[in-house]
C-alpha cells in the first residue's frame, strides 16, 4: 500500500485519529458516515502496512529534567553497521539516512545531563566508521506538528479538509514543565507499543487497574503534556520530500519563530544552538523536489536576518519513536 493507494476515506481515518487516537471505531464510523466494518478494515490496512500508527506523544522537553538531542554524523563505509547500533540504543529515538551535511540524523532522549554526556562522549563515538559528530543542543521547542500538516495537504488535493490543526497538534509546548513520575512513564511506554490498546490490557501488563491506567493518562493529557494520536510516515506517503536545516540569525537580527512555523511545509522547529552557530533546527516536507527547494529559497531563507548553515535532505527514515 503506497501514497497511491491511499484514498480520501482513508485519510480522513488518519485525520480522525489524529484529533483523538482512541476514539471508538463506532464514534468514527458516525463522524465520517461510513460503515464500523469498513473504518475497521481500514485502519487494520493502515497500520499493518506501516502507512500509520496510534501512539502517545509528547514533549521530552516540557518534563524536568530531561534532555534532548540532534546530532549530525559522518559515517564513512560502515553505515548499516553504525545505523544498527544506534537504533538499538534505547536514547535514541529517530534515525534517518541523509544527504549534505549529514550521513545520518539522530535524535536522543536522555533523562539528566549526566546521561547525555555519557551518550555524546562514549556510546556515539562507539560507532564503526564514525568520523564526525555535529551537535544541535534543544532548548525550547517551537512546532512539532507530528505530520498533521502532510495529511491536511493530501485532504486537500482530493476535495476534502483536515479535522485537526498543525497548532492543535503541538503537544507540551508552552505548558509549564511538569514531573514525569516513573509509573507515568511506564504507562507511556506501554501505550507507545499500541496507543489504542484497552485499558485492561495495559493493567494487567502494569500490574494496575483499568481505572488507575485512565487516571495516568487523564493527567497527562489534562496537565497538556501528552496526546494519544494517528502519525503518518510522509515518506511511505508518496513523493513527498524531507530536509533539516539549521538556520542562524545575523547579530543583532531578532525573529519570531511563528513566522517560520507558520509556513505550511515547515513540520518541525527547536530552538537551540548547533554547528555554525544555528539558533533554529527546521524540519521541512514538501510534495515534491520543486516545492521542497521553492519553500527553502523563498519561504525561509527570505526571511529577515535568516542564514541557512546546515542542511541535509532525508533519503530514508530507519527509526521513530516518543519512547522515553
Amino acid at each position: 500500500m503506497t501514497g497511491d493507494g491511499v484514498s480520501a476515506q482513508d485519510l480522513l481515518i488518519v485525520s480522525a485519529l489524529q484529533r483523538d487516537g482512541r476514539m471508538p471505531f463506532a464514534a468514527l464510523a458516525d463522524l465520517l458516515g461510513m460503515s464500523v466494518y469498513a473504518v475497521t478494515e481500514r485502519y487494520r490496512r493502515l497500520v499493518e502496512t506501516g502507512l500509520m500508527s496510534v501512539v502517545p506523544v509528547v514533549n521530552p522537553l516540557a518534563f524536568v529534567g530531561y534532555r534532548q538531542i540532534i546530532v549530525g554524523l559522518r559515517v564513512n563505509g560502515c553505515r548499516d553497521e553504525a545505523l544498527a547500533m544506534l537504533k538499538s540504543m534505547d536514547e535514541v529515538t529517530y534515525v534517518v539516512c541523509a544527504l549534505g551535511d549529514a550521513d545520518v540524523i539522530a535524535e536522543a532522549v536522555v533523562r539528566s545531563a549526566r546521561d547525555m554526556d555519557r551518550f555524546l562522549k562514549h556510546d556515539l563515538r562507539l560507532l564503526p566508521g564514525l568520523e564526525r559528530i555535529q551537535v544541535f543542543s534543544c532548548d525550547r521547542l517551537i512546532l512539532d506538528d507530528h505530520n498533521v500538516s502532510v495529511v491536511n495537504r493530501l485532504l486537500a488535493s482530493r476535495g476534502e479538509r483536515g479535522l485537526m490543526t498543525k497548532t492543535d497538534a503541538n503537544v507540551g509546548c508552552g505548558v509549564d514543565a511538569g514531573v514525569l513520575e516513573p509509573h507515568l512513564a511506564q504507562t507511556f511506554n506501554v501505550l507507545e507499543e499500541d496507543g489504542r490498546a484497552s485499558l485492561r490490557d495495559v493493567g494487567e501488563r502494569l500490574g494496575v487497574t483499568h481505572a488507575a491506567v485512565r487516571g495516568r493518562i487523564r493527567k497527562l493529557e489534562d496537565a497538556g503534556l501528552m496526546r494519544i494520536m494517528a502519525t503518518v510516515s510522509p515518506m511511505r506517503l508518496g513523493g513527498f520530500r524531507q530536509a533539516f536545516l539549521g538556520l542562524a540569525l545575523r547579530p543583532p537580527q531578532l525573529m519570531d519563530p511563528r513566522d517560520l512555523a507558520g509556513i505550511d511545509e515547515v513540520t518541525y522547529v527547536m530552538s537551540g544552538v548547533g554547528p555554525g552557530g544555528a539558533d533554529y533546527l527546521v524540519e521541512v516536507i514538501a510534495d515534491d523536489d520543486a516545492s521542497l527547494w521553492r519553500v527553502i529559497d523563498e519561504s525561509i531563507r527570505t526571511l529577515p536576518g535568516v542564514e541557512q548553515v546546515w542542511w541535509a535532505s532525508t533519503v530514508s527514515v530507519e527509526k521513530e519513536s516518543y519512547r522515553l
